[in-house]
């Protein structure tokens, strides 16, 4: 066991490795050893090691501390760095010479052999995000520095750690996949016998895929499906009565985990008054109100869709005072589907108050007294919006089929112009040639 010390004997051991010949400075620092110190210095440690062993250590200041060690048939190198660690500091080498320094002051006055430097760019993250997520999984030595105005992330650390970040950026920052939705809003006029709403339930050839949330009717309320060939039949039957009128046909790209919206309506603006430490200011917000389908899809690794789905039929309303309000039929959900497959979604009532004017014709447009020949009509009419919409992962294999379907579905409309066009040229030859027989017939009579 060793003993601990003085500083005059420190002292001496240090002096006598600066005496010693150039030559004996070289050292194998894979040699083993054995070493055993309890509660001793660092520093005295340290010169302990450089004198018996003729190893050059530089110990920074600011590093103190005892330490304990037991060690046998370890290499110089490790005893070094045990030793260091055992009194939380690190060692860098270069040149032949250890260096014993705060975990801070890694790499600050000479190139560490401990950590190294690696930048990233950013190309789809937010840098800070990015920062603030690294920062969990960095060493004690490492460093993360975020360059926002040029979209990189600096990164110091240990090879080990380094190896981690390569990881954990390949998978955050990794090309987002886009994703093409297509979507039908139609708005169907409700009558007598449907008053509810159509009861789509019974339209759907098995219920198994069905989540219905009654409104008042017990078999009415909203709907989800997958787009079946009942449900096409059904809307065709409803646009032959004159009953379907499409609203808008939307169709949205964005990148998976980010929301994409479509709003068909009004967006009015009112006043927000705000007083804080006797300070007022009024600024304007908006109140939407219509119809508002806001999708965000998700794409896992087996290629399907995750979509959270926020479909809503409102009106709105700005009272005289300024004051906004809103009646709303509205659903969230999540509903998982595959590539190019269109989810169904219906029972979205709305109801309309159309105001208008009935009048005797002639008697009602005579000024002041036409309003004893004309009355106000006030009637109601319900009417149900249905959504259909179908997700393409751009690139994938749905995506494809159906450009090659619009494909086909142009060039045999691009056929028929061609060949209607040549139908209507060859008739009217043959109508001038019939003008201009029957002229000639008309000659010959004369």
């Amino acid at each position: 066991m060793m003993k601990n010390k003085t500083p005059l004997t420190t002292a001496l051991l240090v002096l006598a490795m600066l005496l010693m010949p150039a030559q004996a400075l070289s050292v194998n620092i894979n040699k083993k050893i054995n070493i055993n110190v309890i509660d001793m210095e660092i520093s005295e440690v340290m010169a302990m090691l450089s004198a018996k062993e003729n190893v050059n250590i530089m110990v920074n200041t600011g590093v103190s501390g005892t330490i304990s060690l037991n060690l046998y048939r370890v290499s110089i190198d490790d005893v070094v760095r045990f030793a260091a660690k055992a009194g939380g500091f690190a060692t860098e080498y270069s040149n032949g010479t250890y260096f014993i320094v705060k975990p801070e002051d890694v790499g600050s006055r000479y190139k560490s052999d401990i950590t190294d430097v690696r930048s990233y760019t950013i190309r789809y993250s937010d840098p800070d995000k990015v920062k603030t997520l690294l920062e969990e999984y960095v060493s004690d030595y490492g460093k993360v520095t975020a360059l926002k105005d040029r979209n990189m992330i600096v990164v110091e650390d240990t090879i080990d750690h380094l190896k981690r970040i390569d990881d954990i950026m390949t998978n955050i920052d990794a090309t987002p996949m886009q994703i093409l939705i297509e979507a039908k809003i139609l708005v169907i006029t409700l009558n007598d016998s449907d008053a509810y709403g159509i009861n789509w339930s019974s339209v759907f050839s098995d219920g198994e895929n069905t989540i219905s949330s009654t409104l008042t009717a017990p078999t009415t309320g909203l709907s989800f499906n997958r787009v079946t060939p009942d449900i096409d039949i059904t809307l065709s039957a409803l646009l032959t009565d004159d009953r379907v009128r499409t609203l808008s046909s939307p169709n949205l790209v964005t990148v998976a985990n980010k929301e994409a919206s479509v709003i068909i309506g009004d967006r009015q603006g009112y006043k927000v008054t705000t007083t804080i430490n006797q300070v007022t200011t009024e600024s304007v917000e908006f109140l939407e109100s219509g119809v508002i389908l806001r999708v965000t899809p998700t794409v896992d690794d087996e290629g399907m869709i995750m979509m959270s789905i926020h479909p809503e039929v409102s009106n709105g309303v700005i009272s005289p005072d300024g004051i906004p309000s809103q009646t709303t039929t509205e659903v969230t959900t999540d509903i998982l589907t595959t590539d190019g497959e269109s989810i169904f979604i219906g029972g979205l009532i709305k109801n309309n108050i159309v105001e208008g004017t009935e009048s005797v014709p002639l008697l009602g447009a005579i000024p002041i007294l036409g309003s004893l020949f004309s009355s106000e009509t006030r009637s109601s009419i319900n009417t149900e919006t249905v959504v259909l919409i179908t997700p393409y992962v751009i690139g994938g294999e749905a995506h494809q089929d159906m450009l090659v379907s619009q494909r086909e579905a142009f060039d045999r409309e691009q056929k028929k112009m061609l060949r209607d066009s040549e139908e209507r040229k060859q008739s009217a030859e043959e109508e001038i040639e019939s003008m201009f027989y029957s002229w000639a017939e008309d000659d010959d009579d004369l």
